[in-house]
């Protein structure tokens, strides 16, 4: 009667029982009194492991959904703000007394305050934080765009002064915005960077889109203030939200230097290379900006309606294919030759916008619109296909400076290149845009942006060729450009 007791007792002391380990490292302990017991101490990751199965990684998902969800939501506000202006208030500025120069500097200052802040923000993430940096940058942005609405009772110099002050606020805000979106992206999706960011350009292009048409019908139902006032509010509201949206994550890391090193990273030639890059696209894409809507309206009698509607097949086109591109990207199907060939055909595309007078002989050129339009959609394809994959690049031009990895100083100060370029892009290109097409007229203009795309694929194309050259030549560095990439 006492043998089966006897074996239940010693089944129970082969038990395996969890117990809290006092270190991550002890994973086995023999030490028990009872020889027949021994027990098993894991660590607290494994044991939730263990304890939840497959579904371990739920809270990683839904961190991680979040996160998207709150960087595509800034980028669609952020942009919102940014293009709602553009269907009236050159006019509104005009009949204040404001020339045509002065309101296209109106533009042109928030690309250029963007150009400057976009590094310090980057150099001092780390200081700062890159969630405060992001959700301050959103009060900022949107309190500026009220602000703006409130230039409706001025008039004059005055009126431009404070044009100049308050958009360049703005930019000082969603430069905060952008940097910090960049940054928590590669920092939460450090495996499909490319990727992430292609599906944010969504909602960029989402914004630059629905910003315009929303911003001249607000205009037309409450007059200068509405578009405003609605779109700020709007700004502000999503502002107030990002704190429960976006998780928490780490906003510091605990590294030994506080903040990255942009000299190290300018000392890599590769930096140099993704930047002009960056500028390249922001320039020629921008160049239409000021440029097309008057071209279509002399040559083919377009309203402002119709002229709208083909800037949307360019903008549609990229928006649509960056995700695509960001996934070929991430799985390293040769990025670099997507840039160069991306550029390249973005260069012949502003060939068919123009039409180039290089074409004529061999194709219809005058009044060919179809050549226009085929000239945007091919524009909007291939700028995704050089722009998405720039933001790796640079990455990998970090890692080879010797920057931390997976650092959150690291991705701030990548960001901030980035934006620094991509703003410097979108003031050089309708600033000089503007003057080609006041001097020689839109297709020449056009085959001018087509000529300098094209140097940059031929200096591109050169450099790599260089460096692939010069990486078979030299094993060990061969070696440590294969690991870091």
């Amino acid at each position: 009667m006492d043998e089966p007791c006897t074996n239940t007792e010693a089944e129970k002391a082969r038990l395996i029982t969890y117990e809290e380990p006092v270190s991550r490292y002890d994973s086995v302990s023999l030490s028990d009194p009872d020889p027949g017991s021994v027990h098993i101490q894991v660590p607290e990751k494994e044991e939730r492991h263990l304890a939840n199965g497959p579904t371990s990684q739920n809270p990683v998902r839904r961190r991680r959904k979040l996160t998207l969800v709150a960087l595509a939501t800034m980028n669609f506000a952020a942009c919102t703000c940014y293009a709602i202006p553009a269907p009236f208030f050159p006019g509104e500025a005009q009949s204040r007394g404001v020339s045509d120069t002065a309101v296209g500097l109106v533009f042109g200052s928030y690309a250029f305050f963007c150009m400057i802040t976009g590094p310090i923000y980057g150099k001092y993430i780390n200081l700062i934080g890159a969630k405060f940096m992001l959700i301050a940058g959103m009060f900022v942005s949107g309190a500026c765009s009220v602000l703006f609405g409130m230039l409706d009772y001025m008039e004059g110099t005055v009126f431009l002064a404070f044009c100049f002050l308050i958009r360049g606020m703005e930019a000082v805000g969603v430069s905060a915005c952008y940097t910090a979106s960049f940054a928590i992206m590669a920092k939460e999706f450090p495996d499909n960077v490319a990727t992430v960011l292609g599906t944010l350009e969504i909602f960029t292009g989402a914004g630059m889109m629905i910003g315009p048409p929303v911003g001249g019908a607000l205009y037309s139902l409450g007059g200068y203030k509405v578009p405003f006032l609605v779109v700020g509010g709007f700004m502000l509201i999503c502002a107030v939200f990002m704190p429960f949206i976006l998780p928490t994550q780490l906003d510091r890391d605990d590294v030994t230097e506080e903040t990255a090193s942009l000299v190290a990273l300018l000392k890599i030639p590769s930096t140099y290379v993704s930047s002009l890059a960056i500028v390249t696209c922001a320039a020629v894409y921008a160049f239409l900006e000021p440029t097309l809507q008057p071209y279509l309206n002399l040559k083919f009698d377009m309203t402002e309606a119709q002229v709208g509607l083909i800037f949307l097949l360019s903008v549609g086109l990229y928006t649509l294919s960056a995700p695509l591109w960001g996934w070929l990207t991430d799985r390293g199907l040769f990025p670099r030759l997507t840039m160069v060939l991306g550029l390249l055909f973005t260069a012949a595309s502003y060939l068919l916008i123009g039409p180039s007078p290089l074409l004529e002989g061999i194709f219809v050129t005058g009044d060919a619109l179809w050549m226009v339009l085929v000239g945007l959609g091919l524009s909007g394809v291939s700028l995704g296909a050089a722009l998405v994959p720039t933001f790796s690049e640079l990455l990998i031009s970090a890692r080879e400076a010797g920057l931390e990895e997976d650092s959150l100083a690291t991705y701030g100060l990548v960001s901030g290149v980035y934006n620094c370029m991509y703003s410097l892009g979108e003031f050089i290109g309708p600033t000089l845009g503007g003057f080609l097409d006041d001097q020689y007229q839109f297709p020449i203009a056009s085959t001018a942006t087509a000529g300098f795309g094209g140097v940059v694929v031929i200096g591109m194309s050169f450099f790599y060729l260089c460096e692939s050259r010069s990486r078979k030549e030299s094993p060990s560095s061969q070696d440590d450009a294969s690991s870091s990439r």
